[in-house]
């Protein structure tokens, strides 16, 4: 598994497995809001006058809660440029740019275009001041003096309304997180599961398929010729005094001969003809759509263009038949088998066909 698979298969391991005993179950459906990290929920005040941002600052501020304070909507701007903020308290009345400017300019953004808005004013407004308020997105007003526990209770509100968003929103990134890396781990499932099924269809020294895989395209290739008549040619082929490459030459050299073999053969196969592996220095070569005396020229120009490798010369001696009509595999590669002994009484190196 790849270094990057593991680090993601940590991550889920830290995600599900936790000291507390509460699983990332109980914490995605929200039976344990807690094993989110509680970071301080911000409030902004806006107002010009110094001695009411204290007071309101003093009635609020504690460790789960910052006020922010400033003195201009120029001001305030550059903090919510800054910090994310559960709730701004604007003061209607102040100079240059007043409460409902500043909304209207937080309402036209969009980092700022969600968060709550509680006018905080000191005379009785009109309903057409009010409508404008509630237009400029405002939820409430409060008049001054302020009652600290009404200002505490509605503040409360929307400060756990802001919680509940965050961690929602936490909730939402753990959820999509673990689908990455679900959808991670099921493509290299998928991978490794598609290497492991070559692996086991594959000679592991020559690359080609191993007996039971070509054994299987054999089978295949045959029921097809039976179904769309086109003729199939098969050959057994194998490597001349193979024994004699190991002793003079060493097991390396002989299993680079093997696989130099198959990619010499490999080379000048058309498709959809197939090599495969049926054991030591024997190998199954299929022909489909291809008649017994093409067959030959094949195996031929592979003989001619054999060349020695790794300092052992070498040749091969094959049997070749045709499929017959209404013929098992095993009665075609008995054929097969039979010319190849006939090959090999004749002095080896050579191709021979089955007789009639």
């Amino acid at each position: 598994m790849s270094s990057d698979v593991e680090a993601q298969t940590d991550v889920v391991h830290s995600i599900w497995r936790r000291d507390d005993g509460q699983g990332a179950a109980d914490v995605l459906i929200g039976s344990n809001p807690s094993a989110f990290e509680s970071e301080p929920v911000n409030i902004l005040v806006v107002d010009d006058v110094e001695d009411n941002l204290l007071a309101t600052k003093a009635i609020l501020e504690r460790p789960s809660i910052v006020v922010l304070s400033a003195t201009s909507a120029a001001g305030a701007q550059e903090l919510l440029r800054t910090n994310d903020v559960a709730l701004a308290l604007l003061d209607v009345q102040m100079p240059e740019v007043n409460g409902f400017a500043l909304a209207e300019l937080m309402r036209s953004t969009e980092r700022t275009r969600s968060v709550p808005i509680i006018f905080l004013t000191g005379n009785r407004i009109d309903p057409a001041r009010t409508f404008r308020g509630y237009e400029a997105g405002a939820v409430d007003f409060l008049f001054k003096p302020v009652d600290p526990r009404v200002l505490e209770s509605k503040v409360r509100v929307f400060v756990e309304l802001y919680e509940q968003r965050r961690q929602l929103h936490q909730r939402n990134a753990v959820l999509e997180r673990l689908l990455e890396i679900n959808e991670k781990l099921a493509a290299k499932l998928r991978q490794d599961h598609g290497e492991a099924v070559q692996e086991a269809l594959t000679d592991a020294l020559t690359g080609v398929p191993n007996r039971r895989h070509i054994l299987q395209l054999a089978e295949t290739a045959l029921a097809d010729r039976r179904k769309q008549s086109q003729p199939l040619s098969l050959a057994i082929l194998d490597l001349d005094h193979f024994k004699a490459i190991n002793d003079t030459h060493g097991h390396s050299a002989g299993d680079a001969v093997l696989h130099a073999f198959c990619q010499h053969v490999r080379a000048r196969m058309r498709s959809p003809s197939v090599l495969g592996r049926v054991g030591g220095e024997e190998f199954l070569l299929l022909m489909p759509g291809t008649v017994l005396e093409d067959a030959c020229y094949v195996l031929e120009r592979v003989r001619r263009t054999l060349q020695p490798h790794a300092g052992a010369a070498y040749t091969f001696s094959a049997g070749l038949a045709q499929a017959r009509p209404g013929e098992s595999l095993s009665q075609l590669m008995d054929g097969a088998d039979q010319a190849l002994y006939r090959a090999k009484r004749s002095g080896r190196n050579c191709s021979m066909t089955r007789l009639l």
